[in-house]
């Protein structure tokens, strides 16, 4: 596969994502009307998606990148991005039934090891990361910008 006709194909693919996750993102109800919202920055990362997306889709069209290159295929960098973007859809999927904690949680762990190798994992490092870091977040939201995350059904 040359360089331009991978470079098409993820273009198209991060656009549809981009466009699903801001769908997703407006579809999340406000818990304080005159706040932005929890939805808002997903919404801001799906348009930084969309535009990075478009920009590349344009510059591979009009051919202002190097893309005639034949590059070897690695199953294990195509299998990592199809696998990215199946824990990100099911993230988002289980963001608001299980809740902001919860599901960062386990999302972070399952990214975090799927990109480790076996000489680096190091699965207690990673849970500890996992946990503390969204307890971190939404300690943020919760205490100092006074916005709510999802709670989900077990309330954490």
């Amino acid at each position: 596969m040359t360089n331009r006709r991978r470079n098409l194909t993820t273009s198209i693919i991060f656009l549809l994502f981009g466009a699903f996750m801001l769908v997703q993102a407006l579809g999340v109800k406000h818990k304080i009307e005159s706040d932005v919202g929890s939805g808002y920055v997903p919404a801001f990362i799906a348009i930084c998606l969309i535009i990075v997306s478009v920009a590349k889709l344009i510059l591979t069209v009009t051919g202002k990148s190097p893309a005639d290159e034949v590059k070897e295929k690695k199953d294990s960098d195509w299998l990592g991005g199809v696998v990215t973007i199946a824990m990100m859809a099911l993230y988002m999927f289980c963001f608001e039934p299980i809740g902001f904690v919860l599901s960062s949680a386990v999302y972070l762990f399952a990214q975090i090891t799927w990109f480790s190798n076996s000489e680096n994992r190091k699965p207690i490092l990673f849970a500890i990361i996992s946990i503390m870091l969204p307890i971190a977040i939404d300690a943020l939201f919760v205490y100092a910008i006074k916005m709510p995350l999802p709670k989900g059904v077990f309330g954490f």
